[in-house]
Formats: C-alpha cells, sequence, structure tokens
C-alpha cells in the first residue's frame, strides 16, 4: 500500500511537469486510477459556474452520454459529493440509504468510489471510479488510494488552469504588440501627412501676416483681401484638425472590433495595476477605493479598445486632481451596468463645461490631458456606451453606463468561435489569408463575418452579391472553386492587384446547411507559396461542413450561454493545439493519399483520408516537447501521458466534429493488428480502416526522420522494419501497399 501511494504521488506529481493541458491531465489521472484500481469505468467530472458537473474526460462511458450529461449539485451521487465535499465508498449501492433509487443501470456493479477534487475557493470537481474488473467491491486501501489521486489531481489542475491563464494573457499581449506596430506604422503615416497638410495653409497665413506687418499703411480693401486670406487658411487648418482627431482616435468607424465576453472588475484592476497609472498615482499621492460587486455581469467589448479607454479616462481625470485627492470607483447593475467614479475634489469647471457638456476640444486649458478624455469618449461611442460626468457636492462624479444582454454576448461569443475556426481551417492548410463569408439578412449579400490576414478597410467595406466576383459565382453556384492562376482563368480573368496575394491561387468553398447556402469560405496565400491542388480543395469542403454545422448550433434557438461558451473554449483549446501541431504540414498526407489509392479505396474514404491525416495526432502537440524528443527511453508516467494522446485529440476535435467514425479512427491508431495495441486491444479488421492505414504510413514517416534517440532510416531499412511487423502491429495489406509504393520510387 505504501509503494502504491508513493508511486502515484510521484506519477501525479511528475504529470505538471509533462503537460499543462487540462484535457491531458484529466486522461491521465483516469488511466493511473483504473491502472491501481484495476477498474473499466471511471469519469473526472468538473464544476461549472452554475454549480453543475460536466464530464471533462471518461473511460468505458458512452461518448454521446459523456458529452451531453451534466448533474447539479445536491442531484444524483456526483452532485451529492460535489455538494457535502467529502469522498464516498460504496461495497454495495442497494445497501446505502443515501443514494436509494438512483439508477444504476449503465454500471455492472454496485460498487464505486466517487471523491471530490478541492480547490482553494471549493469543489473544483468529482472524481469517480466504477465496475472493478474482477466484480468485487472495492476497498478501504482503494479509497484512500483515490483520495491521494484526487488531492494531488487538484494541484496538478490548479497548475494548468494558471498556465492556460498565462498563455491567454501572452497572446493578448501578442495582439497588443500587433496593434502597436500598427499603430507606430499609422502614426508615420499620419506625421508625413500632416506635414504635408499644414504646410501649405500656414505657408499662406505667415506670408500675408508679413506683409500686414511689412505694409502698415495698405489700403483698407488689400488689408481686407489678407484677412480673408487668413481666414480662409484657418478655416482650413481647423478642418484638418478635427479630421486629424477621427485619425487621432484609437478607433474610428472602419474599425472592426474583436468583441469578446470581458470581466469588468478584471478589466478595472489590470488597468489600475498598469506601470503607466501606477507611476501617476505615486507622483501625486492619490488613494483609491474599489467597490466591484462581484456579482456584476460581464460585459462585452474589444478587450484592447476597452484597456485602452480606462487608462486614457483616468489619465485624464487624473491630471485635474489634487495631490492626495481618492478616487472611488462602484459598479451595480439594473437594466444596465453601470461604473461610477467619483473624485473627492471636482474637476476645473472648464473641463465639465467643455468636454461633458458641450463636448468642444478646442481652447482646453490642457490640451494634451483633454485628448485623452476626448479619446476615452469616442472609444466608448465606439462600443455604444454612454459616458457622463458632472461636478455634483463638490466632487466629480462619471457614470459609464453599459448596456447589458444575452444577446451581446451570444454574438460576441459566436463571432469569437467562428474567428477560431476560420484560424483552425487556415492553419490546417497552411494558408495566410482567409475569410468567412456569411448572407446579410436583409440584402442577402455576402459580407465577411471572420478574416485573416485581411484589413479592417477590406472587412468593413466588402460586400458581394450573388454571382458577383469569385465567391458570388461560389455562393450562386453552390460548388466549390479552385483557381490555379487567378490571372489566367477565363471565368474570371482578374489581375493580381496591388500583390495582395502573395500566390494566384487560391479556394472559395460554400457554407451549406441541408443544401440552403450560408455563405463562403475563402483560402488564399498559401505559406508554401505553391498553387492549391485538388486535394487541398476536398479538405477545405470537408472543413466548409463542419463549420457549417458550427454555424448552425451557435445559431440555434435552443443554445445557452454555457452552450457557446464551451463551444468557444473548446475551439481556443483545438486551435491552440494545431498552432503546434507538426504533422499537417509533413509528407504524411501525401503518403496516406498515395496508400489509399493503392487500396483502391472509394473517393469518399479517400478525402476523409487526407483530412484525419491532418488532425489524428492532435494530442501529442499538448504534451511537453522534452518529453516527446528524449533521447532515452520513456518513464512509466510519460509513457501512460503519451498513450493517452489519443482521447485528447478526440476531445479536442469534438465541438467540430460531428462524425463518430471520425473518433474512432483516431481513437483507435494504435491498435495492433495482433490485439496488443492500445487502448482498446482491438484485433485484425475490427480496427478501423483509416486506422491502419494511418498506424503504417505514420510509422513509415517516424521511422524515415531524424529524432532524438536515432537517426533516420532509409525508405528501404524503414520498409524492411515495418515487412517485419505485417500480422503483428500492421495489417499485411496495407503493408503490402506501402511496398509496391516505396519500391515505385
Amino acid at each position: 500500500m505504501c509503494d502504491k501511494k508513493l508511486s502515484i504521488l510521484k506519477e501525479i506529481s511528475s504529470a505538471i511537469l509533462v503537460t499543462d493541458n487540462i484535457n491531458t491531465i484529466g486522461h491521465l489521472i483516469l488511466d493511473l486510477a483504473m491502472d491501481y484500481l484495476q477498474a473499466e469505468k471511471s469519469s473526472l467530472m468538473m464544476a461549472n459556474s452554475h454549480q453543475e458537473l460536466y464530464i471533462l474526460c471518461s473511460r468505458g462511458i458512452d461518448e454521446t452520454l459523456a458529452r451531453k450529461y451534466r448533474v447539479k449539485f445536491g442531484e444524483g451521487i456526483a452532485g451529492f459529493v460535489a455538494q457535502q465535499g467529502e469522498p464516498v465508498l460504496v461495497a454495495d449501492i442497494a445497501d446505502d440509504s443515501r443514494f436509494t433509487g438512483i439508477p444504476r443501470d449503465r454500471y455492472r456493479t454496485r460498487s464505486f468510489i466517487s471523491c471530490p477534487v478541492m480547490g482553494k475557493g471549493g469543489v473544483l470537481g468529482v472524481l469517480n471510479i466504477n465496475d472493478k474488473r474482477d466484480g468485487t467491491p472495492f476497498s478501504e486501501t482503494e479509497f484512500a488510494l483515490v483520495k491521494i489521486l484526487a488531492g494531488h489531481a487538484s494541484i496538478a489542475l490548479k497548475n494548468a488552469f494558471l498556465v492556460n491563464q498565462y498563455k491567454n494573457k501572452a497572446t493578448e499581449l501578442e495582439e497588443v504588440n500587433r496593434k502597436l506596430i500598427d499603430a507606430d506604422v499609422s502614426r508615420t503615416e499620419f506625421l508625413t501627412r500632416m506635414s504635408h497638410e499644414l504646410r501649405t495653409p500656414l505657408n499662406s497665413i505667415n506670408g500675408a501676416v508679413y506683409l500686414l506687418k511689412s505694409a502698415p499703411h495698405l489700403e483698407d480693401a488689400q488689408r481686407s483681401e489678407f484677412y480673408e486670406i487668413i481666414n480662409h487658411e484657418t478655416s482650413k487648418l481647423i478642418s484638418f484638425v478635427e479630421k486629424q482627431l477621427d485619425f487621432l482616435r484609437l478607433q474610428d468607424e472602419s474599425r472592426v472590433l474583436k468583441k469578446s465576453v470581458i470581466n469588468l472588475q478584471d478589466i478595472i484592476r489590470e488597468t489600475f495595476n498598469s506601470r503607466m497609472l501606477q507611476a501617476v498615482f505615486g507622483k501625486r499621492s492619490l488613494k483609491f477605493e474599489l467597490v466591484l460587486d462581484q456579482t456584476i455581469s460581464e460585459i462585452v467589448g474589444d478587450k484592447i479598445l476597452v484597456s485602452q479607454m480606462f487608462i486614457n479616462l483616468f489619465e485624464g481625470i487624473i491630471s485635474h486632481l489634487k495631490v492626495g485627492s481618492t478616487i472611488r470607483i462602484s459598479a451595480h447593475e439594473n437594466d444596465a451596468v453601470q461604473l461610477v467614479i467619483q473624485t473627492s475634489n471636482p474637476l476645473p469647471d472648464y473641463v465639465v463645461r467643455n468636454f461633458f457638456h458641450a463636448k468642444n476640444f478646442y481652447f482646453a486649458e490642457k490640451a494634451e490631458e483633454y485628448t485623452k478624455l476626448y479619446l476615452a469618449l469616442k472609444a466608448a461611442e465606439i462600443h455604444g456606451w454612454r459616458m457622463r460626468g458632472d461636478n455634483v457636492d463638490n466632487t466629480f462624479e462619471l457614470v459609464l453606463e453599459i448596456p447589458r444582454g444575452s444577446s451581446q454576448k451570444a454574438s460576441a461569443t459566436i463571432a469569437n468561435s467562428l474567428d477560431m475556426a476560420l484560424e483552425f481551417a487556415a492553419e490546417l492548410l497552411g494558408v495566410n489569408t482567409g475569410s468567412l463569408m456569411l448572407n446579410d439578412e436583409l440584402t442577402g449579400d455576402l459580407v465577411i463575418s471572420s478574416a485573416i490576414g485581411l484589413n479592417d478597410d477590406i472587412i468593413k467595406k466588402t460586400r458581394i452579391k450573388l454571382g458577383e466576383q469569385i465567391a458570388g459565382w461560389v455562393a450562386s453556384e453552390g460548388q466549390p472553386l479552385l483557381v490555379r492562376d487567378i490571372e489566367s482563368d477565363p471565368r474570371f480573368n482578374r489581375k493580381n492587384i496591388d500583390n495582395q496575394y502573395s500566390s494566384k491561387s487560391l479556394l472559395s468553398v460554400p457554407l451549406k446547411a441541408n443544401d440552403l447556402v450560408l455563405g463562403v469560405l475563402n483560402l488564399s496565400n498559401k505559406k508554401s507559396g505553391q498553387s492549391f491542388e485538388e486535394s487541398d480543395l476536398k479538405v477545405a469542403s470537408l472543413l466548409a461542413a463542419r463549420i457549417s454545422r458550427l454555424i448552425g448550433r451557435l445559431n440555434a434557438d435552443n443554445a445557452t450561454e454555457e452552450d457557446l461558451l464551451r463551444i468557444m473554449a473548446s475551439l481556443d483549446a483545438l486551435l491552440q493545439a494545431e498552432r503546434h501541431y507538426t504533422k499537417k504540414g509533413s509528407r504524411l498526407p501525401q503518403l496516406v493519399q498515395r496508400l489509399m489509392g493503392a487500396l483502391s479505396a472509394s473517393e469518399e474514404d479517400c478525402t476523409l483520408a487526407l483530412y484525419v491525416a491532418r488532425v489524428f495526432d492532435l494530442g501529442l502537440a499538448l504534451i511537453d516537447r522534452d518529453v516527446l524528443e528524449k533521447s532515452v527511453p520513456f518513464s512509466s508516467l510519460e509513457k501512460t501521458t503519451v498513450k493517452g494522446h489519443p482521447f485528447t485529440a478526440i476531445n479536442l476535435i469534438e465541438e467540430i466534429e460531428p462524425d463518430p467514425d471520425v473518433r474512432k479512427i483516431i481513437l483507435h491508431h494504435h491498435e495492433h493488428f495482433d490485439g496488443n495495441g492500445y487502448p482498446d486491444r482491438m484485433k485484425g479488421r475490427h480496427i478501423p480502416f483509416l486506422s491502419r492505414v494511418l498506424a503504417v504510413a505514420d510509422t513509415f514517416c517516424a521511422l524515415t526522420e531524424n529524432r532524438a534517440y536515432r537517426k533516420a532510416l532509409s525508405d528501404a531499412e524503414a520498409l524492411a522494419e515495418i515487412r517485419e511487423q505485417a500480422g503483428l502491429k500492421y495489417d499485411p495489406q496495407i503493408v503490402a501497399a506501402l511496398e509496391s509504393i516505396v519500391g515505385a520510387t
């Protein structure tokens, strides 16, 4: 018993070093539990914000049930354990009065263990172990092992949560950095333009003033003429400055807002903790009171723009406060979320009068600080928020009114999900530019819903009628299109304007639901610079079908906020894995395609194989590269972790992949022909056909590539090694097909 405890401690502690992915850790926990307890079924349930448990990962439980199952705290066995926060061991449920009447028809035995996974703030989830293989009840010793496992699982999961928060923050910082670079380019363009636009009127004014000074005895008509020049050129300058204010705004009407669901408390605290504001606070010895209700609803907005808005707002207000002043920030909620900022002394009358009442920018005594308030107001206006301020009872009070509503959250979540679905398609096919165009509900025109590699102006202005241009033709005909050279294609005869595309080749595929065209998926600019091939079009068409289904699910009338957030979180995890996945651009998909041809597979299977070959090992992308590239044998924990990667892969694709056959192909690609593989020890033709093809193709590619623990084998050497395992690890028929291909080359 002591040895088992030490072993569990060692393995679950090592899990933190092997991976930081929550799903991978979850599967590892289940594998350890089932291995030590010799159990057939298990599940790790996690708690959501609604005091419900959902199944994060499971073993031996129906996949459809696991995906949809929800139970409230206090309901059922797991809900009881979550509510009580205490583990339970039941030798026979028929003799336990706590669970009288609870059905156990999904389980073979009547004994189980259910143990809470506790975090600092309460229950993180529940670990359930069911059905010992030998049919006997679970023992107190095994109960103790599960409690140890659950305790250390909480550490590994909390570590994974923290790492994911760090990664999300790093992604946000990358986006901020990208926008700063764009802003720097815009600033250079602005200064160049401003220099040109200001020179002419300033020279005219300067010349007129010089002549008026040097010729004091000018006739009234001549003097009036020079005054008119000064007046005219000054008006031009004012008009120019007004236009530049719009240019200077953080966003103007052409900006495409990247809206997301934002925690108001978090963004306020992040703003206050910024170095920029902290430095200002310190110099002026300001005091702060934050009174933020924990139950305030999340808001919807462009997170970067909202953050900039608060920084500008606080800097603009602080510059007018006395040393040692107090700022109090509170928030409450009724029909809208209201953020109230109060200061212990009033702002100067000219600030309140000119900015908050007349909205007059000119003649401010502190132009820089006034500009910051102007930028904050414009950022609020762009979001449709209302900002008002006034001096009240010897204090200044600003109220920011933010509309709330589930429809806004849903719209932002749907938009983010579609952005990630597009980026997943772009990553899978290795392209730099792409767009999802959907039909406008009013006009039927195609408008850009999501885009990669296109500037905001194009996204905002593009509107295509059915039948016009490439996307309009695809939507009208309902047929996918491969263009190898846009400049020579007689159907379009279009030049590559301004070298917008690094390649003249592109794909355009309809998004359809029940034969109704919803929109178009466009992909161009292959990272390799090569033209698209028929195989790319097949994969893009298959992806378009999955995105179409996703659009239907996101817009379904019965889709709850939790459903939308779950889909978005799942797509985010999928995209993160895809970004680090190395096999999508390797020669593996091409080898699989050739094998399918040699095996005379159906067209449908060939297309499916091209797609699956790009995603089947996604689970490996979430395991530390140092583990996968070790030059020494894996430890027992590392073996267990790596063996769990098929489960991780099917978890990653679950929200975008509707085909259960695809999930089975991925899950069983490490089964052996003789029945000694994993995870289910399937044998022979019981193993899915494409799983057997992937096993051979993946092994051949791996053997012919350099690894940390060995040099690459030649094609002949790799073939010989695979041939030795024909009938054992690999299907002899597929090995023969590989031999015909390799021999031919």
